[in-house]
This record gives C-alpha cells, structure tokens and sequence, in this order.
C-alpha cells in the first residue's frame, strides 16, 4: 500500500528565525531535518517560511532551510545529478531519508514501486534518469529538469513502467519549500481554514469536534507556528494585524506541558500527529 495525498491541502508555516539560535551547525541541520520528517509522515503539500520581522527577514536562514528540505525530497540517486558540492550542505549525511513512497531503498524490478525520476533530455521523445541501470524513454513531452514519478510495473519479458508529472500522481512524493517574505496574514488570507497554535490557545479536545467538522469541508488548511523568541501573539503585533480575528482557531495541542517551553519541531510533532486523526 502507497501512501497517497491527501485530498486537502495542508501547508505548515514557520518563521524565518527557526534553528538560527542552534549553537553548531550539525545541531541546526538535525532540528530542520527533524521537521522534514514530521512533515512528510504528515502527507504535508507545502512548508511556507514566512519572516518573524518584517524588517529583518533572515533571508538568507530562510534559504538554507530550504535547500535542506529540498535536498531531503530528492530521491537519493537524483542528489548528485542536482546538487553541486557545497559547504551549506556539508552535515546532510547526519540526517535520516524521508523514505517516502516516490524514494525506494533499491533497484527491485520485481515489485511493483514508484519512484522519482529526472527528464534530462526533452526532444521528440522525454529522456528520463531514475536510478535505474538504463534511461527510460517516452513520447510524452516533459520539460527538461522536471521532476517526474515512475510506476515499475513488473513484467516476465521486460520492464514497464509509466510516467506521471508530480501534480497528476496521486502517491504522496513530498513536500515543496517556500520563502514568502510578506506580513503572515497575507500569505494566509485564502486558506479555509486557518489554525494558530499556542500555549495560551483553547485546549484542542474542548474544540475537537468542531475543528473535525472544519477541516473535513475545507480544501485548503494551514497550521502556523510560532519563534523561539516569540508566540504568534506577538508575532501578529510587529506585523500589525488582528491576531484572534485573522485566525479560525486558536488551539493548545499539548496542554498542561510540564517543561517551559516547546521547541517550535516539537510543537509541529504533536500537532500533526494528533490531526492525522482527521481523516482528510
């Protein structure tokens, strides 16, 4: 069975700022590959690094967030085909693969499988590098350096197999990464549903119900998280809008927290495990 996407839109906000305060660099790759993690078991489509201060971005964190997570989505064999040796990503090897279902383990062309391949050649036929002991060829037109999913189909006589753009595969292949440096509540205003999370925020089981209800009818839902340094409160404030009437909801998904505080990938874990419960 192949996870498949969900048939929602769930995207995860987070600040500009995440990991900037980690003491070693090997400390900060782990905390970010830790989210990758929890967002790609979650079937997220979408994680939007959003800036904690309007004018002071950290543009250039926020970009290295996203080469991290990028790197992450990219089927293993495909890395070296796509990203040149660089210094920025020089702890990669410390963090463990997604291994999400567009990602497998090895050459098996006896099982059926899907996995992500690279049109590196766009002709009169799609020239298309998958990790596999032979290119595949198709008729049909793909953009060079696009990123597609191939279905291996076993076969006695030969291999077959069929080609999918990632928009039209139904199987889950992960997640992209966006930099949107604009005030919070105009990178959220066309959600449906648009969830705040938050130590002060009602208790998720008084609102259970209800919240079930919201998404099951929504197609698009956002979850947003808040700083090290600062709550969405407050974050909302040095953006100057509403924070209680640009959310729907305001919820603690861990309450009665023993420690002072909840790291910003700790709060993300908990969060979408429990909403994993909802069947959207």
């Amino acid at each position: 069975m192949f996870a498949q996407k969900r048939l929602v839109k769930l995207d995860v906000l987070i600040p500009s700022s995440f990991s900037h305060e980690s003491h070693h660099p090997i400390e900060k790759i782990i905390r970010i590959g830790s989210i990758a993690r929890y967002l790609a078991a979650s079937r997220v489509d979408t994680l939007i690094i959003y800036p904690e201060e309007l004018d002071s971005p950290q543009k250039d964190n926020a970009e290295y967030i996203r080469l991290v997570m990028d790197y992450l989505n990219t089927a293993p064999y495909l890395r070296r085909k796509i990203y040149p040796l660089t210094s920025r990503l020089k702890y990669v090897g410390v963090l463990p693969p997604l291994n999400i279902p567009t990602h497998p383990e090895r050459e098996d062309l006896e099982v059926e499988h899907y996995r992500e391949g690279l049109v590196i050649s766009s002709n009169k036929k799609s020239i298309i590098y998958a990790g596999l002991k032979k290119m595949l060829r198709t008729d049909k037109k793909f953009k060079k350096g696009a990123r597609v999913i191939v279905r291996v189909i076993p076969s006695q006589d030969k291999m077959r197999f069929k080609l999918y753009s990632k928009k039209k595969s139904k199987i889950y292949s992960g997640f992209r990464t966006a930099v949107v440096l604009q005030r919070l509540d105009e990178i959220i205003k066309d959600y449906d549903v648009k969830i705040a999370t938050s130590r002060l925020g009602v208790d998720i089981r008084d609102i259970w119900m209800e919240l079930e209800e919201k998404i099951k009818k929504a197609k698009k839902i956002c979850i947003v998280f808040g700083s090290a340094k600062r709550g969405l409160k407050e974050i909302a404030e040095l953006h100057r809008f509403d924070y209680e009437k640009t959310f729907n909801y305001i919820i603690n998904t861990f309450p009665n927290q023993a420690v002072r505080t909840i790291r910003t990938e700790e709060a993300i874990a908990y969060t979408l495990s429990i909403l994993n419960l909802i069947k959207f």
